[in-house]
């Protein structure tokens, strides 16, 4: 797996070289987010959220070179973390147009968006099954009521894995822990979930560190997969299961870079280039085909989605 330079990248816009990593042409914005792209089943669109037109966060979508950038959502809440279904039909969002946040689902073109969840807790981060039949998410439910709006995702919030039916039916919840769990994903086969959990001491404080587990679907047998003493998280297992890539501030704390790794813990290795200015690579997505990841990229107050093509 090669490691392209950003000055490649930037050859590559300006026409002065060809390389297999190519940055999606979009505006750039300071200090306004651009984050949580997602590929559509097919590679062709990216869905992701932005505030690129007000001070509120809004689901957009756009074609996979960049171009013809539509707006699917808007409302007086915040939309995000949008996931696209795996017949390309649906697109799952959390917002808090309701007041808190909650899971919802709507039509690709952004019509007919349904409240999944309901709850006075504070629901998000969802993601679709791998066959489309189920939904897991994050939530604070089981704190109490009076905590709900002011821990969402403070260090002393309790938010763990809960799945559900497409039709927001039969919520379980999945992971049980004192902290905080969040940004899950089911693995292709259906048997595994990765996510990010906050630690705790042994005396029941939380650590300052979040890392990257794997648990049984059910939440049973879950370990750390990244374990660093730096904050770990956002992980996204490859289509074909053999990998997980995740965000790490391990080389340099505040300056999160892309990792791969396969899930028993070994080959990990590092896909985007180190900066030292403090540039950060966070959320990453694998398209369909498992040879490209999307991403974001912050600096100097600009996020942006980057497209990281992997040599085979």
């Amino acid at each position: 797996m090669k490691l392209y330079k950003f000055a490649e990248i930037a050859a590559f816009l300006c026409g002065f070289a060809t390389v297999s990593v190519a940055e999606i042409s979009i505006k750039k914005l300071t200090n306004i987010e651009t984050s949580y792209p997602h590929w559509s089943p097919d590679d062709q669109k990216i869905v992701f959220q932005s505030n690129r037109m007000d001070d509120d966060s809004e689901i957009y979508v756009m074609n996979s070179d960049g171009t013809g950038i539509q707006r699917l959502t808007n409302s007086p809440g915040h939309d995000g973390s949008p996931i696209w279904s795996p017949d390309g039909q649906k697109i799952l969002f959390s917002s808090t147009r309701d007041g808190n946040y909650e899971v919802y689902i709507m039509n690709a073109d952004g019509t007919d968006p349904v409240n999944l969840t309901n709850h006075p807790a504070n629901d998000g981060h969802p993601n679709f099954s791998p066959d489309g039949k189920n939904i897991i998410f994050n939530s604070n439910r089981s704190m109490d009521l009076e905590d709900y709006p002011t821990t969402a995702y403070t260090a002393d919030a309790n938010i763990d894995l809960y799945e559900m039916d497409i039709d927001g039916n039969d919520v379980r919840r999945v992971t049980d822990y004192e902290s905080w769990d969040s940004y899950p994903d089911i693995s292709p086969d259906g048997q595994k979930i990765a996510f990010r959990r906050r630690l705790l001491t042994d005396m029941g404080s939380t650590t300052g560190n979040s890392e990257v587990f794997i648990a049984n679907r059910d939440g049973s047998q879950a370990f750390n997969l990244s374990n660093y003493p730096e904050h770990d998280g956002w992980p996204a297992w490859s289509p074909d299961g053999h990998l997980v890539a995740y965000a790490s501030e391990r080389e340099r704390e505040g300056n999160w870079q892309i990792y791969t790794i396969k899930p028993d813990g070994s080959d990990r290795r590092r896909i985007t280039e180190f900066d030292s200015q403090g540039a950060s690579f966070t959320k990453p997505q694998w398209s369909s085909d498992g040879n490209r990841i999307i991403c974001t990229r912050t600096k100097d107050g600009n996020v942006e989605i980057f497209i990281i093509a992997l040599e085979q």
